[in-house]
């Protein structure tokens, strides 16, 4: 019978940016019992092919790991120290179920320059850069300042092209008890900073004292829109506006048009298009818009696909060559290389109950797919897990 099994067997240290940083090397192998051998890709150079890699991108965030994906997933749990080589979801930590605002989960995945973004709530960024489209290795960074912890970051964006989280307190489920103002509510990931680099959107910085940006997203007729919101007094005002560029002036809105915005659009390109409406009328009767991320995107972009009330997550580019993939919650999965090649179906590894896949990206042909325990308004455990895209679709 053939078991899998994710190894971790190398521990480097490397002198990186003025610091020493300790990497652990993960590698996924698998193991014929029958046979009693084992395949391991780890081997005695890779410090000097992380620095290569390092060299290539000349990021000062720390690196944890070199991973070394294949047919097998490498699985990662999120914690307070960052994220940990775990089996699979199923061996994660027991974790009572905290309100999503105050939990630990991927709250989203995109594409940046020669990376995968992944913005952590209440953590920071973690970061993939691979040297390569045919490559299956990855170097594993992570930015995190550490003052994140008591804010929720929910908008993940692309400002003045770089990564940015929009932090705030979400007094939702704990009322007047909140964690000090923040100074600055933006914040973006910059290869020449090891934290994430607070940044000024002028679209957003006009707030009295006592206000804060709740959430910003960018609606279907490419505005961006945002809420902004009273916090730690009585009057607890609302308020609502969009801007065409975040980088110009913001107009007030009613609620109704805030509302509005939350739609999903309906001319999602060709290729994309065609493998909604195959994963839509293959969900029996669960899939919903697709939240749907691409190198061309500044954001998430939601388009409509099935009547279900299930999101799905999709990732859509045109180049080097055309790809449109679609994951449902359950690891069914889709993809097409062209309108002319017709669509394939994968599958990522089934989660335990109660567990979901929540976001997809690629890197070259790494595949990161985000997952996390669900319990109505409340998250367990999450993290993310990475691998071949090429060996899963075979």
């Amino acid at each position: 019978m053939m078991t899998r099994r994710v190894l971790s067997r190398l521990l480097i240290v490397l002198f990186c940016a003025g610091n020493f940083v300790a990497l652990c090397c993960a590698t996924a192998c698998q193991e014929n019992k029958s046979e009693q051998n084992s395949v391991s890709a780890v081997e005695q150079n890779t410090g000097e092919e992380i620095r290569e890699l390092q060299d290539l991108h000349r990021p000062l965030w720390p690196a944890l790991a070199l991973l070394r994906t294949g047919e097998n997933p490498l699985w990662f749990e999120l914690g307070p120290e960052g994220p940990s080589l775990i089996d699979s979801p199923a061996a994660a930590a027991l974790l009572p179920y905290s309100p999503w605002p105050h939990a630990r989960f991927v709250t989203g995945i995109l594409p940046w320059d020669d990376f995968l973004v992944i913005a952590v709530n209440r953590d920071g960024f973690l970061v993939l850069a691979s040297p390569g489209a045919d490559t299956k290795d990855a170097v594993l960074y992570r930015s995190a300042g550490g003052f994140w912890d008591p804010y929720t970051a929910e908008s993940f964006f692309i400002w003045d092209n770089k990564p940015a989280v929009l932090l705030y307190r979400n007094d939702f489920f704990s009322g007047t008890d909140l964690a000090p103002p923040l100074s600055q509510q933006v914040y973006v990931l910059d290869k020449s900073s090891s934290v994430p680099v607070g940044a000024f959107i002028p679209a957003l910085n006009n707030q009295t004292e006592g206000r804060e940006t709740e959430i910003l997203r960018r609606g279907p007729d490419g505005f961006w829109y945002f809420r902004v919101k009273d916090k730690g007094n009585s009057q607890n005002r609302t308020e609502y506006f969009r801007a065409l560029e975040l980088s110009g002036e913001r107009e007030s809105i009613s609620l109704g048009e805030w509302r509005n915005s939350d739609r999903s659009e309906s001319n999602a390109p060709p290729l994309l298009a065609e493998i909604l409406e195959l994963a839509a009328a293959l969900s029996g009767g669960i899939a919903g818009a697709a939240r749907t991320v691409s190198p061309d995107f500044e954001g998430f972009r939601f388009y409509s696909a099935g009547a279900g009330q299930n999101l799905m997550c999709a990732y859509y580019r045109e180049s080097p060559e055309p790809l449109a993939l679609v994951i449902l919650g359950d690891g069914r999965g889709f993809f097409s290389r062209g309108l002319t090649h017709g669509a394939g179906e994968f599958s990522l590894p089934a989660l335990p109950e109660d567990f979901v896949y929540t976001g997809a990206a690629l890197l070259g042909n790494i595949l990161a797919a985000s997952w996390e325990e669900q319990r109505e308004a409340g998250i367990g455990a999450a993290g993310f897990m990475v691998v071949s895209f090429a060996e899963v679709t075979e």
